[in-house]
């Protein structure tokens, strides 16, 4: 991002006009502006300027609240005389010019009589070639964390999920001004990224879902305690649903089909109990959401689009309800793209729900209200199950994946694109992957080496290429 000034900014917006006296009995009084100076530090950079010639490129800094700012740059990065570009609006900040970042360097804030410090903390990465550890995606985007904790986004970004500050879609990957950043989860319109320190931050807030208590824009990453003792986030298109590490689970937002369990469909912009407990585990990212609890039950609710819910029919359930499974002992439930997978001890694979594309890899385009055994993976160890939308992506314990279902996006990644479906599972040629993930119409991939791949519609910029090719019917590095 380039600025067009080099040294700190102050600004004031002064809003209004000047009554012009008029000369009567009755003269208006003079009008007063309104001052908007506050003393919050809206952007902190580093920047490739006259006075930072060697910087490699621009650094943009995590605003932490009113008090702290903390910055992470490349390995071998000289921080003992670089001058900070400042984006405040604000009557003065002290000190100004070039500092020494070796150690916390406070800043003071000046503006209406009041003044505030920030601890600027910039520390230089320990890693030379930092790689990708691990990602997570919604419809049309992808967050990757590297091994530097830095976070990198691409993609859809209409409900401000990318964290950048804007709404403004990305189609190359993307630093995010956040920091020490462990884990990350994402869906369709929000984000939550756990910090190494504990601390629980989140973006994307167009239906209330984050529980701030409103439906405001939320575009860059915001500190969320409620979330720290989160075990597990599932993020849907308007709900995000949070398991605590006391068995109870919360949710918040637009409350699709009384998707959050209340009696009535109102939207929540605040997290409330869903009414069931002594849960272990959630998942669900569509209009369902399915939990296990601590005695190997099998609880969901939702909408049950396709049967997913494996209750024996495709109605509505506005509570959870415990489902019908097989006599097995599931180690493992995913849930997306109205479809649902149990894996047992014994390595076997359970599918219910739809099934128009092929996507459950049974043969057939039939939906299934009830679980059923997906034969064909019964002799390869399934590590992970990916649902996509009319498509799925298997992936075994050695890095292999088997997709199945539509090929309209080129979601089975075989080099073309067609209407065609595929009903029994196709391998991804060529292709070892260390994790998969994208519950829309692209699949990501990541390597052991930590590189990221993709392959699928590019709606939205997702497919990280910068430029504008439609899809791709083979993985492509995003780089």
């Amino acid at each position: 991002m380039s600025k067009t000034v080099n040294l700190i900014k102050l600004s004031s917006f002064l809003l209004g006009l000047m009554a012009i006296g008029i000369s009567s009995c009755n003269k208006e009084p003079e009008y007063v502006p309104v001052s908007y100076n506050s003393t919050a530090i809206e952007e902190f950079w580093l920047e490739k300027t006259v006075s930072n010639p060697n910087l490699n490129r621009p650094y943009q800094a995590m605003v932490m609240g009113d008090s702290a700012i903390h910055l992470l740059v490349d390995y071998g990065t000289d921080i003992t005389a670089i001058e900070p570009t400042i984006i405040a609006y604000a009557d003065s900040i002290r000190p100004t010019g070039k500092q020494n970042f070796s150690n916390p360097v406070q800043y003071t804030v000046w503006a209406n009589g009041k003044s505030v410090s920030y601890t600027v903390r910039i520390s230089v990465s320990t890693i030379p070639f930092p790689v990708i550890k691990t990602i997570a995606a919604g419809y049309s985007h992808v967050v990757a964390i590297k091994n530097d904790g830095t976070v990198w986004v691409c993609g859809s970004n209409f409900s401000g999920q990318l964290g950048l500050g804007d709404y403004s879609s990305r189609n190359v990957l993307t630093q995010v001004p956040i920091y020490n950043a462990e884990q990350v989860y994402t869906g369709d319109a929000a984000t939550v990224i756990k910090l190494k320190d504990g601390t629980t931050w989140a973006t994307g807030n167009q239906y209330g879902q984050l529980g701030f208590g409103h439906r405001r824009a939320i575009a860059t990453f915001t500190r969320h305690p409620f979330l720290d003792d989160a075990k597990q986030i599932a993020i849907t298109f308007g709900e995000m649903f949070v398991l605590k590490t006391d068995g109870t689970v919360w949710g918040a937002g637009r409350n699709f089909g009384n998707i959050l369990a209340q009696p009535d469909s109102d939207p929540r912009a605040s997290f409330v109990k869903v009414p069931i407990d002594n849960i272990i585990s959630i998942t669900g990212n569509g209009s369902d959401i399915v939990g296990q609890k601590n005695n190997g039950e099998i609880w969901g609710w939702g909408n049950n689009t396709g049967g997913i819910l494996g209750v024996g029919d495709n109605l509505p359930r506005k509570t959870p309800v415990q489902l019908p499974i097989p006599s097995i002992n599931v180690t493992k439930i995913i849930a997306g793209g109205s479809t649902l997978f149990l894996m047992d001890d014994a390595g076997k694979v359970w599918g219910s729900g739809a099934n128009a594309s092929g996507q459950l890899g049974l043969g057939d385009l039939t939906n299934r209200y009830s679980f059923t055994q997906l034969s064909f993976f019964d002799n390869k160890s399934i590590e992970t199950i990916i649902p996509h939308l009319g498509a799925t992506s298997y992936i075994e314990n050695n890095g292999t994946i088997w997709n199945a279902g539509s090929n309209l996006y080129g979601l089975m990644g075989l080099g073309s694109i067609s209407s065609t479906l595929y009903t029994t599972p196709v391998q991804l040629p060529n292709f070892v992957a260390k994790m998969s993930t994208g519950n829309g119409n692209i699949a990501y991939a990541l390597k052991a080496d930590g590189t990221l791949w993709a392959w699928g519609s590019n709606s939205a910029g997702g497919l990280g290429t910068g430029t504008d090719i439609t899809n791709s019917g083979s993985p492509i590095q995003i780089k």
